[in-house]
């Protein structure tokens, strides 16, 4: 059976502001968030993690659920 539930990769771009009066500010940087996405809808579920370990965990916890939802069903 196939995973209801997988780790997606997602980009994000950190904008570092300034406050009044300063002439220079922080570049923009790269970096990565994890979300985990439901393949029936190609939605998401929560908010997002930022470790992948523990996007992992969830999801894994999450088709472990399904699995008995549909074995009772």
């Amino acid at each position: 059976m196939e995973d209801i539930f997988v780790v997606k990769r997602c980009n994000k771009i950190i904008i570092h502001g300034r406050r009044a009066g300063e002439t220079t500010h922080q570049p923009a940087e790269a970096a990565v968030w994890y979300r985990i996405a439901d393949t029936r809808t190609n939605g998401f579920i929560g908010d997002g993690y930022d470790h992948e370990y523990d996007a992992q965990r969830v999801c894994r916890q999450l088709n472990a659920r399904s699995q008995v939802m549909v074995r009772q069903g």
